[in-house]
């Protein structure tokens, strides 16, 4: 017989990574699996807003840009500006995951190109096959394997794709001018007649400037619909600019559901357990929380916790469960009215805009 771990985590990206990180912490025999191998590229936005800097330990190697305000734009043109002092930070999500994943391997705990195939449960392990290694044990597995989670399948619980949003975004070089107003802003455009449920972004970095968009795939319709957008969208924000290359990701767009987070011994932390604000797409934060509540809730579970009950508490002192409710952003991204409403309560709040 191998090797029995506490926990082995599937995907090392930044909710692996966290989890494994706190279970080293708290004393457990920890694996990480993760399929690539590092740096490798991940579409994302990259922003972080300060609480991520004040919670976690971010690799200033990674940061394209301070990010110092946040402009939300209604339909009409009305504005808010929220400003940052300290600042949060944008970004490169490829330095950032390979960062974060190189202070998990310096503890000896990670496998980088050890693809999980599947994932079997017994009454008191789980038995893990990847790809290379053979079946490797443990007494609980964390899913961090995305949103397209090789675990989720394996266990007959994926993402239905109408639980899933589309988005694209485009690296672009624009003129000094219109650079110069976007770095270190992350402007979000809510426009429900234009973008039904979902939003478009202008993050400003260093070099260049990321322009995205995103909407639920529900209501869509032809994914090339969204290309349109986008193109429409850039003629609009910059007048002129060179775009790089365009990306496109999927994004679980309805919440973390209490169904699925816990599956007997498996938990389930970042996209691949839905923790992501479906009203602006935000996921770094909440991902790395979910991963240690998880490695939380797995020593307390070797202590004699119930599994389910402890993961759910940890959530909740992570700050976790307002995931599982509409905010009231949810109206910006449903009607005209509620966006103007929404960006007008912001201005009036923070005491920015026209």
């Amino acid at each position: 017989m191998g090797e029995l771990y506490d926990v082995v985590v599937v995907g090392c990206g930044p909710a692996g990574s966290a989890t494994l990180m706190k279970g080293v912490e708290l004393g457990l025999k920890c694996l990480g699996l993760e399929k690539h191998r590092f740096p490798r590229p991940k579409p994302c936005a990259g922003v972080l807003y300060p609480r991520v800097l004040e919670d976690f330990e971010v690799p200033r190697e990674a940061v394209e840009e301070d990010l110092v305000k946040v402009k939300l734009v209604a339909p009409s043109g009305n504005y808010a500006v929220v400003s940052f002092d300290p600042p949060g930070a944008i970004v490169d999500r490829g330095k950032f995951d390979h960062l974060l994943a190189r202070r998990v391997k310096e503890k000896g705990v990670l496998v980088e190109e050890a693809r999980v195939l599947a994932v079997e449960l017994s009454t008191d392990r789980c038995r893990v096959l990847a790809e290379g290694m053979g079946i490797v044990e443990a007494r609980f597995v964390v899913a961090a394997d995305g949103v397209y989670s090789a675990v989720a399948r394996s266990l007959g619980a994926p993402w239905r794709l109408d639980e899933l949003a589309l988005t694209l975004q485009a690296y672009m070089e624009v003129s000094e001018s219109e650079h110069l107003d976007v770095r270190g802003v992350f402007e979000v455009y809510y426009d429900p007649l234009e973008t039904p449920g979902g939003w478009k972004w202008v993050a400003g970095r260093r070099r260049d400037v990321l322009v995205g968009i995103g909407q639920p795939i529900r209501e869509l319709g032809l994914s090339s619909v969204l290309k349109v957008k986008l193109e429409e969208f850039l003629r609009r924000r910059f007048k002129g600019g060179r775009v790089l290359k365009v990306e496109a990701y999927m994004l679980p767009f309805k919440g973390p559901k209490r169904d699925r987070l816990v599956k007997g011994r498996v938990l389930f932390v970042g996209d691949a357990g839905g923790f992501v604000r479906s009203d602006t797409g935000e996921g770094i934060y909440y991902a790395m929380h979910s991963g240690e509540a998880a490695a939380e809730a797995i020593r307390e579970a070797l202590d004699g916790g119930d599994l389910e009950k402890t993961f759910l508490d940890r959530l909740h002192d992570h700050g976790l469960l307002q995931l599982f409710d509409a905010t009231e952003v949810h109206g910006a991204l449903r009607s005209v009215e509620g966006a103007e409403e929404f960006v007008e309560r912001v201005r009036r709040l923070s005491g920015g805009g026209l």
